[in-house]
């Protein structure tokens, strides 16, 4: 089955797609690192923030670099930026930064634009840098605006938005200098990128320069999920050499999560688990991708916050080199049976068709709630898909060559399919799980990926694999006058060996030997005062199933053709000969949320919690009407006596709901119930309830039609936190009161006023 794409195409892109396919890449000098899956690069970002000159901050970067570990340094680079008011100052800077981190021979990336600051360093000075300085590896850009669209009636003569053509050219520039360039973008630019017909140039240029682009899916924001597979779309179709993820842990405040089973707005913001970095890694791993951007620098090993970086960062950027789990491209191709194209959007109007199918934060998102499955698409932002039944689904750009059309089994077309349910069952006709349970279980390449699904909810999940690698069990350690001697017994279907060291309590291993012969090792360095214990595992044909459960923050990833540890041997001080026995499961994983997720009735009395399970569904009634933009289902929520706690009353409530109806689309609420106050319900009938709650939706665009997709929420206060004081009245719980004010029309209104209609966030008097 192929599904033909013909209803997009306009005659130019036809064109376009003809010299894309007599393009080759020019003669530029071959690129100055090896990336690739055998070969990862990690980029670190040291933005200097406490040095008051280069010198401080060259010294800092060179520290940071002696730091990190000897074995990553052949994978990895420093980022770093300049600072100045302008162009000339910011030049400056970098000349001598660089002069010093030349002198000390470090990878180096500079930073040349950054689309939230405004910094776009003009090309011909970064030329000059990259020609002066061979520690500069390759450079990067970040947050670059992909929302503008061609103005109506305007012709390709007017050339591409200043901030395309400026990407383009600096691709180009830096492959004549045998440099790397990054582009690291959020949000869901990058899908925009494929599809935005003013975006072309910039994509010719991409395939023209593909082994010296990196395109980065930075985690950040509510798309990470469709990010990602666009970002694979781009490298399978050939747009791109290599690509990369951009762990972040800035993506949990994005999230508005609190901690596992709160939502909402912490002050100050609340700290990612740093399992999350490990869920963000191995994203790109098992799709392909060979590069690691990590931001902010907080988080690394010479920040203040580097617990990230012992418990999740180091460790799991350590297994994908050990174990070989970046997924190439031939496997990645055999996995992704089938595709998706974007269609070309020349208006914010016409990317909502494949929104329909891609993304479902801003539209539908039918293939993404059908490929992954969607726990709330606005309150729960999705980072892990809830399925690894489908793979990843691959986006292409609407405008790939022809040739990819023989790379799947089927390509489908933006509005195909019409449901989530015709997605669904046109996948299972190309799809096999690859386990059972409710985890997410992926097989790919030489990884096996086994990941809880829950970002912010306590869910122990389940899984069962038929068959992977045996453990090496039964082996056992001694101390002899020469260190301490691990052996273990013959298996007829071992090839090679592995052996680990810990130090308990320290829980992350060490390799100490690759390829061990004749099923034993010396370990001669082994201290005799100190408890040590060893493991050993196999590359090996002997496989055994495998089935368990993973909890909140737990990522499996497992070799296809290696074993996993199961078993370890501790020795002590004091003793002579220790067995190996299983290693002992983690018990430090909290109990599951009890009850519904979104509100609780804890401390309530059996008489109170009917009446709290009843408020709570007319709170559920609100938030079903508000999505469904329902204006009367809203109302009716609302009691005909509502005042708000500036005095406005039920007409003027209506009023807001219709404003926000009649200017945004995919309408969410986010809620859950933090606290009950039943003080006042004996007296006068009444309920308190304080609330997180976030009413929010998206402009398809601006006045102009080019700005697309502009977000708008209330309240639009810190913590979005509201008191609801709610009666009984003809048979239904309804909000007589709300403080402060659900909704305030000045908090909606602001989304369009101009700077000069003096609307700051406040009470609406």
């Amino acid at each position: 089955m192929r599904i033909v794409l013909t209803k997009y195409l306009r005659g130019g892109i036809i064109g376009l797609i003809a010299v894309l396919a007599a393009q080759t890449w020019a003669d530029y000098p071959p690129l100055c690192l090896e990336i690739g899956p055998d070969h990862p690069l990690f980029l670190f970002q040291d933005t200097g923030a406490e040095c008051a000159d280069t010198a401080a901050y060259a010294q800092h970067a060179i520290q940071a670099w002696q730091q990190l570990p000897a074995d990553f340094r052949a994978f990895s680079a420093i980022q770093v930026e300049a600072r100045g008011t302008d162009t000339q100052a910011r030049h400056a800077w970098f000349r001598r930064l660089l002069a010093t981190l030349q002198e000390a021979d470090l990878p180096t990336v500079i930073r040349i634009g950054d689309g939230r600051a405004g910094i776009y360093h003009p090309l011909d000075r970064i030329e000059e840098l990259l020609n002066e300085f061979t520690c500069v590896k390759g450079v990067q850009a970040v947050d670059i605006p992909i929302e503008d669209y061609p103005a109506p009636g305007t012709t390709e003569s007017l050339g591409p938005p200043p901030p395309v053509k400026w990407l383009a050219d600096g691709i180009e520039g830096a492959a004549r200098y045998g440099r790397f360039y990054s582009i690291a973008l959020d949000e869901i630019r990058w899908l925009r990128v494929m599809a935005n017909e003013s975006c072309q140039p910039l994509y010719q240029r991409m395939r023209e320069c593909a082994p010296y682009l990196i395109p980065i899916a930075t985690c950040r924001g509510a798309h990470v999920i469709p990010q990602i597979s666009a970002l694979m779309g781009l490298w399978l179709e050939g747009a791109t050499g290599q690509w990369g993820v951009g762990p972040d842990s800035r993506w949990y405040r994005d999230a508005r999560f609190v901690a596992p089973g709160v939502f909402g707005v912490a002050e100050p913001p609340a700290k990612m688990p740093s399992a999350l970095y490990r869920a963000m890694i191995l994203d790109g791993a098992m799709t392909g991708a060979a590069v690691y951007a990590f931001t902010p620098d907080t988080d690394l090993w010479f920040g203040p916050a580097r617990a990230h970086w012992d418990d999740a960062i180091e460790p799991t950027l350590r297994q994908l080199l050990d174990l070989n789990l970046i997924a190439r491209k031939e496997f990645v191709l055999k996995k992704a049976r089938v595709a998706y194209q974007a269609g070309v959007a020349r208006t914010p109007q016409e990317f909502h068709v494949t929104l329909h199918d891609a993304d479902a934060v801003l539209d539908t998102g039918n293939l993404i709630q059908a490929a992954y499955g969607m726990e709330r698409t606005s309150q729960v932002a999705e980072l892990i898909p809830n399925s690894g039944r489908y793979y990843w689904i691959p986006i292409l750009s609407a405008i790939s060559s022809e040739a990819v059309s023989t790379t799947f089994e089927v390509i489908v077309a933006p509005g195909t399919q019409t449901s989530v349910a015709s997605w669904r069952e046109l996948l299972d006709r190309y799809y096999q799980p690859d386990g059972e349970g409710t985890a997410f279980i992926s097989n790919v390449g030489r990884g096996l990926f086994i990941m809880n699904t829950r970002e912010n909810i306590i869910e122990p999940q389940n899984f069962k694999i038929p068959a992977v690698p045996a453990p090496v069990r039964g082996f056992e350690a001694k101390r002899q006058d020469d260190g301490v001697l691990v052996t273990w017994p013959f298996r007829e279907g071992d090839l090679s060996y592995k052996v680990y060291r810990r130090i308990p309590p320290d829980p992350r291993w060490n390799l100490l030997a690759s390829n061990a012969e004749n099923r034993r090792y010396l370990d001669a360095a082994a201290d005799p005062a100190q408890t040590i214990a060893y493991a050993v595992t196999a590359l090996t044909e002997d496989k055994e199933p495998y089935e368990g459960v993973v909890n909140y923050g737990e990522y499996l990833a497992l070799s296809n053709v290696e074993s996993r540890i199961a078993d370890e041997v501790v020795i002590g001080p004091l003793l002579g000969l220790a067995q190996s026995q299983p290693v002992t499961a983690p018990t430090t994983n909290p109990q599951p949320n009890p009850g519904p997720w979104w509100m609780t009735l804890t401390g309530l009395s059996d008489a109170q919690q009917p009446i709290a399970l009843a408020i709570s569904q007319r709170i559920e009634a609100l938030d079903a009407a508000f999505c469904a933009k329902n204006l009367d289902g809203v109302i009716d929520v609302y009691s005909a006596d509502y005042e708000d706690a500036t005095g406005w009353r039920i007409l003027y409530t209506r009023r807001a709901y219709q404003w926000f109806f009649e200017h945004y689309n995919a309408c969410r609420m986010d809620r859950q119930i933090r606290q009950w106050d039943f003080s006042g319900h004996e007296g006068n009938g009444q309920v308190n309830v304080l609330v997180y709650c976030r009413f929010s939706g998206y402009a398809i665009s601006d006045p102009t039609g080019r700005v697309a997709d502009l977000p708008a929420w209330f309240p639009r206060e810190n913590r979005g936190e509201t008191s609801l004081t709610f009666v009984e009245q003809d048979g239904a719980w309804r909000i007589v009161r709300s403080n402060p004010a659900l909704p305030n029309m000045r908090d909606i209104l602001g989304f369009s006023a101009s700077p000069f209609d003096n609307l700051p966030v406040g009470p609406d008097q």
